[in-house]
Parts: structure tokens; sequence; C-alpha cells
């Protein structure tokens, strides 16, 4: 971007019309070329560049190297001088997004509690409306059929009178009716036990979008399609022998087309009963399988495939649904998944700002002889790094036993200048410990007061690994 900048103004300058965008792209893939054109020159043996590096990651001498090669290895460090203002940049701002995402996690997980706070309350105080309504709507009933009882003894009122009765009628029918439907619980006297059974009730029944919903274990489930086979089977023989009947014509048309849809719900039934038990052994692991996974797509769609071998269904008796124990913790799950999405969003943001622009900053582990390995995200391919270690001679070795140590003479390692320690303004008595701390810089052991020379290698294979 930086390149494409200074180009355009350089055009512009000139008074050039700008660039195309095949021109711009095809001067992008160029762009490394464009300086040290020597270190783009292929000859029979390929690319200098490439070669060079495979030769010193293969750990052969840098002075093997032909003159253009060296070029190349030179040009390389050269950009990675210049360019360390701009990585120190992009990881400056890396962290800077990290910061504002885990910021924004934060906040999100935040305003799911207060929201979870907010509908736990709403829920609770719909649960106690829910239960004192039922109450009243059990009384009433309980009292209409005593007065239809009473009134048949009594004759007292006609039966268009009683049919005509509202809920306001009953509740004031007699002075005993009206204090007993006074005295029924409001919506404050339930306990807490009640309100948490009839919030499950209410958020089983929100998850399946119904009024209602029957939990069944399959056992149960397998017993109703029996049951159901059994009653169309009974149903089909009270029609009597219906082959005779249909070839003899003693049956009308719509009686004939209903025999017609009885057989074919018996065979279908019988079909189901053969095919679904393995096709449900699967929905049901995959319905698992969704619950340990927790995202909304799986979950989706393992719901969607335990509806397809019926683990769910219209339920006759109370107008809900009925579903299998599994399927309804599926579906409660799938709820709660939907109300934390905007709290998932943020951790998927937060992990992915995260993995941009990664520094290893550990290493993957070490040897015996203390030599680390690194693998970095950035690399094409499979390769480990080295880092040799080693311990000075005349310096007490690390207290470990677990590791051979690696002896090296302080003259070897020193590499460049060193530091100029007479300026350090520590008095005699700390000096010796203030120079061991700032030597530790350079080496773990603080006795080489300039850059410490390291050690690195690449394994490129597994066979060299091991």
């Amino acid at each position: 971007r930086l390149r494409n900048e200074v180009d355009d103004s350089v055009r512009l300058f000139h008074q050039l019309s700008p660039m195309s965008i095949a021109e711009r792209r095809s001067r992008e893939a160029v762009a490394t070329e464009r300086t040290l054109s020597e270190c783009v020159v292929r000859d029979d043996n390929g690319n200098p560049l490439e070669r060079a590096i495979q030769h010193l990651c293969a750990g052969k001498a840098y002075l093997d190297l032909s003159a253009v090669e060296r070029l190349c290895i030179l040009k390389i460090l050269i950009d990675s001088a210049y360019d360390a203002t701009r990585t120190y940049a992009v990881v400056d701002e890396n962290f800077k997004m990290r910061i504002s995402a885990l910021k924004s996690l934060e906040a999100e997980e935040r305003r799911a509690k207060r929201e979870a706070r907010e509908e736990a309350a709403a829920e609770a105080k719909t649960a106690r409306e829910q239960l004192a309504l039922d109450a009243k709507t059990k009384f009433l009933e309980e009292k209409r059929q005593q007065i239809l009882e009473l009134n048949k003894e009594m004759n007292e009122y006609s039966n268009e009178f009683i049919e005509g009765l509202t809920d306001e009628d009953i509740a004031e029918f007699d002075e005993e009716t009206k204090n007993e439907y006074e005295a029924l619980p409001k919506p404050e006297n339930f306990n807490k036990t009640e309100v948490n059974k009839m919030v499950v009730k209410l958020q089983e029944a929100a998850a399946f979008g119904t009024h209602n919903v029957v939990v069944l274990s399959m056992d149960e489930i397998v017993a109703r399609e029996k049951e159901s086979l059994a009653s169309m089977e009974e149903s089909l023989a009270q029609q009597g022998d219906t082959e005779t009947l249909i070839q003899n014509a003693f049956i009308d048309r719509e009686t004939s087309k209903r025999i017609e849809k009885f057989k074919k719900d018996i065979e279908n039934a019988k079909y189901l009963e053969v095919s679904l038990p393995p096709a449900r052994e699967t929905a049901i692991e995959t319905l698992k399988d969704a619950m340990e996974d927790g995202t909304i797509k799986v979950l989706r769609g393992a719901i969607r495939v335990a509806k397809q071998v019926k683990l769910t269904g219209h339920d006759e008796e109370t107008g809900g649904v009925f579903a299998l124990d599994l399927l309804r913790d599926a579906h409660l799950e799938l709820r709660l998944a939907e109300k934390r999405k905007r709290v998932i969003d943020a951790q998927k943001d937060l992990v992915a700002k995260r993995n941009k622009c990664f520094l290893r900053t550990e290493p993957m582990g070490r040897d015996r002889f203390r030599n680390r390995f690194w693998q970095f995200d950035a690399e094409e391919g499979p390769r480990i790094w080295v880092e040799a270690d080693y311990v000075l001679n005349g310096t007490p070795p690390p207290a470990d036993s677990n590791y051979v140590n690696l002896l090296k003479d302080a003259s070897f390692t020193a590499l460049g200048e060193p530091d100029m320690e007479e300026d350090f303004g520590a008095t005699s008595e700390d000096k010796d410990k203030f120079l061991k701390f700032c030597r530790q810089e350079y080496h773990s052991a603080g006795e080489v007061a300039s850059l410490a020379r390291r050690h690195w290698g690449c394994q490129t294979t597994e066979k060299s690994i091991r």
C-alpha cells in the first residue's frame, strides 16, 4: 500500500494517467524485485533467494553461498530492518484491537447477565399469574359441574340458563361460592417450588412455540405409536369384510375413501415401525453431539433431524406437542444459545483478533540439551526452528538434573563490543550483583557483557526432527 501511494504521487507529479487495476496488480506482483534486482535473477538452478534460504535452513555454512545468494540474504535483512517500525505499529494496533474486543466481550456478558435477571423476574411474574389463573379456571369448572348436578336434582333452572352462565355469574352464584372465589390464592401466595415448576413449563412451551409440551421418554413414544396402530386396525376391522363390500358395491364412495385411507395409514405405520428405530438412534446421538457443541447452527440441524424421525409431533389430548426428553433439552439449549448469540459473536471476534498477527512468545518445548523448539503460524511449510542453549564454562550449572549441559567458553559466546560497564553507577558492595543482573539481558549466566551468540537451526522434515 505504501509503495502504491508513493508511485501514484510520482505519476501525479509527472502528470501521468492513473494505472489500471491490471497494471497495478502486475506492479504489485513484482514489488519485491524493484530493489536490488540482482536478487531476482534466475539461473539454471532457480531463484537464488529461495536457494539461499534452503541452504541455510539445511544447516550449511553461510560462506558456501555465492555472492548473489549472500546479497539476497542481505536484502532480506535490510527489508526486515526497514519494516521493523511498521511491524511494531501492526502489532501495537493488534494488541489495541484485542483490548477493545475484550472490553466488548465483557460489556456483552454484563448485558447478557442483566437481561437474564430481568427475564427471570418477568418469567416468575408470568408463572405466578398463570398459577392464579389455573386455580381460578379449575375452581370455576368444578363449580359449573356442581351447579349442573344440583340442578338435575332440584330442577330449579333451565338448561339454557345454566349453559349461559359466565365465569362472573358462577363466581357470584351464591354467598358461599363468592367467598370461596375470593379466597383463591393470589399470584404472590404461591411458593417458590410451584413457581419454578411453572417457569419450566413456560420455557418449554416458548422453546417449541406452543402453549403446552408433553415430555415423553422413547419407550412412551413407541407405546403411543403402537397404540395408535392398534386403534387404526380396530377401526378398520369394525368396517367388516371391506374387500367384499367394495366388490359388491355395498358401501358409498366416502366410506370407500375412508377405508382406503385407513389401509394406507396402517401400511405406513408398519413401515415406520421397522425403519424408524435405527434412524432414531442416529438422531439421538446427533442431539447429544449438538448439545455438547452448543452452537446455534448445529443445534438447529440436530433438531431438524429429530423432527424428521418423529421424535416430536402434535399431541391430540392437550392440543400442544409431545417431544422426547432429550429433544426438549436441545430446544432449551438452542433458546439459550440464541439469547447469548451476541456474547458468542464477541467471543469469536476476540479469538479472531488474538490469532491475528500472532507472535509466539513461548517455545513449544525443550529437549534434554535445553534446546528450545519454535513453530510459527506464518510458516508456509512444516518447519520447526531450533534455538540451541548452552552453559558457560566456570559457571555453576542450573539446579535441575533432567538436562545434559552443553558447555561453551565465554570468549566464544561474546559477539560485538561489550558494554562500557564503568558508566554504571553502582557502589562497590553491590557492583558484582548489579553487573551480573545487567549481563543477564544477554545470557542467563550473567558473565557476558555483550550480545551473546545464538545458534539457530531449522528442521524441515519429521525425520530430521527425530
